[in-house]
């Protein structure tokens, strides 16, 4: 296997010019639009690559010096905001790691129109195949679909550090580096007393460990991944206060909920 990865490698690095790989990223660390453009120039797949040894790639880099507007024209120029390097670290990791806040939320703003479009692409594609049915019932929830209905056939995997969420491509469902963030939406979801919260999609339970250590009166939980849900019962997150652990979409699941005339202060959803 090791000798078959390393071969990958090799033909990997025989297609791209490494050398040039890693003077866009040397050039990351300092801001050098000059040398960074001609190279993106040259071919947009540059903003990509990733240095075979390390993982690096160069929006790892410019997130971790902090360089907001060069994170912007990477992600411009195809740069995968979600790529992760030998460690399992995305660019997400290198800026929480240096305290670049801004640098967070682009990669978090960047992530959630990338869903967005990916949702509408499905849900045009859908449109076309399935006119007849939606024109049947256009407001059911249960009709609507998932954003990536491969996403719950694949195997899901958590690092062994417990950094990480990986899909099959191993990219990044959840990562560590949102648990600032998830905190700060736990915050506001609660805000008052006996609050009644609920959240679609586990994950790795940043928001809802968020949300217990701040005594919600009733903790709804909707996941959809069996995976994701073996990890919960494993962790006896069924066994927790308060908690009510709802297994299938958001789309089968709430309909029920409002016919059992459960009702809610605040709703969490993670794209």
């Amino acid at each position: 296997m090791a000798d078959m990865e390393m071969g990958e490698e090799n033909v990997a690095e025989s297609l791209v010019d490494m050398d040039k790989v890693r003077t866009i990223i040397e050039a990351c660390k300092t801001g050098n639009m000059e040398v960074i453009d001609a190279l993106v120039s040259e071919s947009p797949t540059f903003a990509a690559q990733q240095e075979l040894e390390t993982g690096q790639s160069p929006l790892m880099v410019a997130a971790s010096y902090g360089n907001g507007n060069l994170c912007q024209y990477l992600l411009e120029a195809g740069a995968p905001w979600n790529a992760i390097d030998r460690q399992g670290q995305c660019a997400g990791n290198y800026a929480t790691a240096n305290q670049h806040w801004g640098v967070v939320n682009l990669l978090v703003d960047w992530g959630v129109r990338a869903e967005l479009v990916l949702g509408m692409m499905e849900r045009t594609k859908r449109d076309i195949g399935e006119s007849v049915t939606l024109q049947a019932q256009p407001g059911a929830a249960e009709n609507q679909p998932c954003t990536k209905p491969d996403y719950l056939r694949q195997r899901l995997h958590y690092t062994a550090d417990g950094q990480s969420l990986l899909d099959a491509d191993k990219d990044a469902v959840m990562m560590e580096w949102e648990r600032p963030l998830m905190k700060a939406h736990a915050q506001i979801m609660m805000e008052g007393s006996g609050r009644r919260v609920l959240n679609v999609g586990f994950g790795m339970g940043i928001i809802d460990t968020a949300l217990q250590e701040l005594s919600p009166s009733h903790h709804i939980i909707i996941e959809a991944h069996l995976d994701v849900y073996n990890r919960m019962i494993e962790e006896r997150w069924d066994r927790r206060p308060n908690v009510q652990i709802c297994f299938g979409r958001w789309q089968e699941v709430l309909p029920q909920l409002v016919s059992e005339g459960v009702v809610v202060d605040a709703i969490f959803y993670d794209t």
